[in-house]
């Protein structure tokens, strides 16, 4: 046997290795976007980045840390907190005009008006929740800070099925409060400016978009206007949602303070029923209420999923100085 026969370079790890090594970058890695929206992505320098854009919510977050230190706006007398809470969302909502004005387009200052109204109303709301204000002051603020964003879509669903139990709105119409003024929005209609975060349009994001989004947020208007709660219900539903949603994200804690805030609101919402309206027989209307809890539960898992894959593409490139408000 001669060694001139010999083949050398043929067994399979060399052969893979200079396989692998030998296959072309593909065109995602190549241009550096998204395969999904690698056709329609605008024309740009490579070697450009957009520079990020760091927004300070500071001054919000001390906006709404003076709110909860100062208490409500003026005494509350209430035998049931969850009456009191009532009270206090109708005091919120009494300084609203009664005029409806249009919203058309969304854009840098809209947004940023619509972050500080959701993160002041829900911080005036819980001065009126004598739970919640005994609490510590930083454990007042890091609750917030998780609850705000739910609460915020409980209180325009219910101002959107009250609106369209009035027929101030139609389908595919969402109302709420900004700046105390009442706003109304068509959703098929509403322009997105997103040129202030993204180098993208909406059409070139459309591919993250779920194609039931609108299908379920007419679902769950239908069953509010079904439900049609008293503000006492209407406060129980806010509470419960808000601390069992924050208590669950943040576990410590802060799921301590949750658990023995929905069991002592589940004891006056007992109250209430039995005592005040004389109802024992409640479970069908606290079930329909928790299917909607439950509903906004899981828009809330879609949408913070849809916005983890946004973050791995690098979407956007404007940021939040606080990591809490980046994700629901």
């Amino acid at each position: 046997m001669k060694i001139d026969g010999f083949q050398f370079g043929r067994d399979p790890e060399r052969v893979q290795r200079g396989f692998l090594d030998n296959i072309p970058a593909s065109m995602a890695t190549f241009l550096g976007r998204p395969n999904f929206i690698i056709y329609c992505a605008p024309a740009h320098d490579p070697d450009y980045t957009p520079p990020r854009v760091i927004i300070d919510v500071q001054f919000l977050l001390d906006k709404a840390e003076n709110l909860l230190h100062e208490g409500s706006w003026s005494p509350v007398f209430a035998l049931n907190p969850l009456e009191k809470l009532a009270l206090g969302l109708q005091h919120i909502r009494s300084v609203v005009g009664k005029g409806l004005k249009a919203f058309h387009k969304i854009g840098k200052e809209e947004t940023l008006t619509l972050f500080e109204d959701e993160l002041l109303r829900t911080a005036k709301w819980l001065t009126y929740f004598d739970d919640f204000q005994r609490l510590p002051q930083k454990l007042q603020l890091d609750m917030l800070k998780g609850i705000f964003k739910v609460w915020t879509r409980l209180d325009k669903l219910h101002l959107t099925a009250r609106g369209r139990r009035q027929n101030l709105c139609e389908r595919w119409q969402v109302m709420g409060h900004i700046n105390k003024e009442q706003v109304l929005c068509d959703m098929k209609k509403l322009e997105l400016d997103l040129s202030w975060c993204s180098r993208y349009t909406v059409e070139q994001l459309s591919f993250f978009n779920d194609p039931s989004s609108e299908c379920r947020g007419e679902k769950v208007v239908q069953m509010m206007i079904d439900l049609n709660p008293t503000d006492v219900e209407l406060a129980f539903m806010m509470c419960q949602l808000s601390f069992y949603y924050v208590g669950k994200r943040f576990q410590g804690v802060i799921l301590e303070v949750s658990d023995r805030i929905l069991d002592s609101i589940s004891n006056h919402l007992h109250d209430y029923y039995v005592r005040r309206l004389n109802m024992p027989q409640y479970s069908k209307r606290v079930a329909q209420m928790m299917k909607i809890n439950n509903h906004i539960q899981q828009d809330v898992v879609i949408e913070r999923s849809k916005n983890e894959l946004l973050s791995v593409f690098d979407v956007y490139y404007a940021e939040y100085s606080h990591d809490i408000f980046r994700t629901v």
